[in-house]
């Protein structure tokens, strides 16, 4: 038991730790604003003795608490065993202790560590709302009902939600020895389940994570079953980690699988060193030329195998398109009316809010172009940087497409239960057009969007705007890399997207306090100089407003993404390359 309360002590007393439970902290009082700034609002600041309880409950159950509680508790020690195994610090800590001690202290500390610090960030916050507003409760007539079991009951949740979230963020990164997804698969994990229930489930309330930190649902004995069913799945999760930890701390198999790995890696070298090399015989130099291309894409495509980040990108941008077109597929399901399949799509993305939301995980997808491995000095040594170069901007058009083909598809298959193929406009979409409620649940459903075109042209049309301006994106970003570095590239493409965020017309009504009269040039000028607003379907002249029209954009952005690649083509020339002498992963 020492070093099963040492390494809770280690964990405890980290920085991680600390960043977590201040996090869960500033979270709760983030969710309780709304309602703290209407006390204060009142003329006689006066509330109810215990309503700094009453407060911390309606912050447990805010959307920005029950979205935080995965990552924050995946936060403290997740990622302990991963960093012992590779940094060796295991081999001198097994000889003080056993395998099955060392394994059960990491997956109990982890658990505890996670659970603790969303307790104690609670407990922080209700420190806080007491001191803000002990001063201001005053006693009513009638007895107030005592709020301590309630808050008791959901500090027992909330430990073994966190505890849960924490074992799996535990588990996923022994199984795959990997940093990243002890971060994001708790993440990935809770808002998978919340698709599965809320789109395809609605009755199987149990397998919505969210339901067991609010109760909702008819849970029995008045919701400790929740605790019940939260403990059960933190025991079965701590077992299946032992099992994978024992497995994974067996020198023979890990002696083995690195020798497999380090004699495949050489071979798949060497057979990419014997492609590269010029063939015999007659060459035609224009094809010759393409084949060195192909070669350099097929090799940027290869490092895609075992790549986490990659799989965290495609992960991410699943769960942000469920999140985007939630508000579509909850009107429709509360109207009772059916939707045509490309019509999520279009609803999401017609916003610029979600085009750019979408757009800025290209900063990830694209966070080490351009690749450089161990094979790409001998690539560059068989062909001219051009060539190279040629083949990182045919990678980047095609890493591109991939990932808006994926968007598409994702959007359309989150929303199928309720959709139809036929290209017509739904009566869902009628109503969110004509009746004005596509403005109250904040949907661009245009009147002109129904009228000029049909679901499938439209999609069409949406997803040309959204190619282009991700490849501008993506493009600028490696330029700047070629020019800068890769600080210099993330730089450029949030700076880009901020750009477009800020050209927003009732963003600059609101700054320069503009009348009406003078909106309608705003908007023009925007809809003219925000690449982010030319993206935006409804944003363009459809014969009766100055904005531009779909091939005038088709052509801004197609000069720009060519300007870009000559800019691309001729940093390479100056490119100074310092190669990772291992494949990146």
């Amino acid at each position: 038991m020492k070093h099963i309360f040492g390494d809770i002590k280690r964990a405890v007393f980290s920085r991680s730790f600390l960043i977590a439970f201040l996090g869960m902290a500033l979270c709760l009082c983030i969710g309780a604003f709304s309602d703290a700034l209407s006390v204060f609002r009142m003329e006689e600041r006066a509330v109810l003795y215990g309503y700094h309880r009453e407060l911390l409950l309606n912050a447990l159950g805010s959307d920005i608490i029950l979205f935080a509680v995965p990552i924050l508790a995946a936060i403290p020690y997740t990622t302990a065993f991963t960093d012992d195994v590779k940094s060796g610090y295991l081999k001198p800590y097994l000889t003080r202790t056993s395998v099955s001690r060392y394994i059960l202290g990491k997956g109990i500390d982890a658990a505890v560590s996670g659970g603790l610090a969303l307790v104690l960030g609670i407990v922080t916050a209700l420190g806080v709302f007491f001191l803000v507003f002990a001063p201001i409760e005053v006693y009513g007539e009638y007895a107030v009902k005592s709020l301590i079991p309630d808050i008791l009951l959901r500090l027992v949740l909330f430990f073994l939600s966190g505890a849960l979230w924490a074992s799996v963020g535990l588990l996923a990164s022994s199984l795959t020895q990997n940093v990243y997804l002890a971060y994001a698969a708790p993440f990935i994990f809770y808002y998978v389940l919340i698709i599965l229930q809320e789109r395809y489930f609605r009755t199987t309330f149990m397998l919505n994570p969210k339901n067991y930190l609010t109760m909702e649902g008819a849970w029995p004995l008045q919701g400790k079953s929740a605790a019940l069913t939260l403990l059960m799945l933190v025991v079965i999760l701590q077992l299946v980690f032992y099992m994978t930890a024992q497995t994974e701390l067996r020198d023979d198999k890990r002696q083995k699988r690195h020798y497999f790995a380090q004699n495949l890696s050489q071979k798949r070298l060497a057979k990419r060193i014997e492609r590269a090399k010029p063939k015999k015989g007659k060459k035609i130099p224009g094809l010759y030329g393409l084949s060195q291309v192909a070669a350099v894409v097929r090799y940027n495509f290869r490092m895609w195998r075992g790549n986490v980040r990659i799989v965290l990108t495609f992960a991410l941008a699943f769960i942000l398109c469920f999140l985007l077109s939630d508000k579509a597929a909850s009107f429709a399901y509360d109207m009772g009316t059916a939707m045509q399949a490309f019509e999520p799509f279009v609803w999401t993305f017609g916003d610029a809010n979600s085009v750019l939301l979408i757009s800025l995980l290209l900063v990830l997808l694209f966070a080490d172009i351009p690749f450089l491995g161990a094979g790409v000095p001998y690539y560059l040594v068989r062909m001219k940087r051009s060539t190279w170069a040629w083949g990182q901007l045919v990678y980047l058009i095609l890493a591109t497409l991939i990932y808006m083909v994926f968007i598409l598809i994702a959007t359309t298959l989150i929303c199928m239960q309720n959709s139809f193929i036929g290209n017509m406009w739904s009566e869902t979409a009628a109503i969110l057009g004509y009746s004005g409620a596509g403005k109250a649940v904040a949907l661009p459903a245009l009147v002109k969007t129904l009228e000029m075109s049909r679901p499938y042209q439209c999609a069409e049309t949406i997803f040309l705007l959204m190619l282009l301006y991700t490849l501008v994106l993506a493009l600028l970003m490696l330029l700047f890399k070629l020019l800068r570095g890769k600080s210099a590239g993330v730089v450029a493409a949030f700076g880009f997207s901020l750009y477009g965020l800020l050209l927003n017309p009732q963003l600059i009504k609101q700054m320069f306090n503009l009348p009406d009269e003078l909106m309608y040039k705003a908007n023009v000028a925007v809809g003219w100089l925000s690449p982010l607003n030319q993206a935006t379907y409804h944003m363009h002249n459809f014969g009766y407003d100055l904005l531009p029209r779909l091939w005038q954009t088709y052509g801004i952005f197609a000069a720009l993404i060519i300007l870009l690649m000559i800019g691309i083509l001729l940093a390479i020339r100056k490119y100074n390359f310092m190669f990772l002498g291992t494949e990146q992963s």
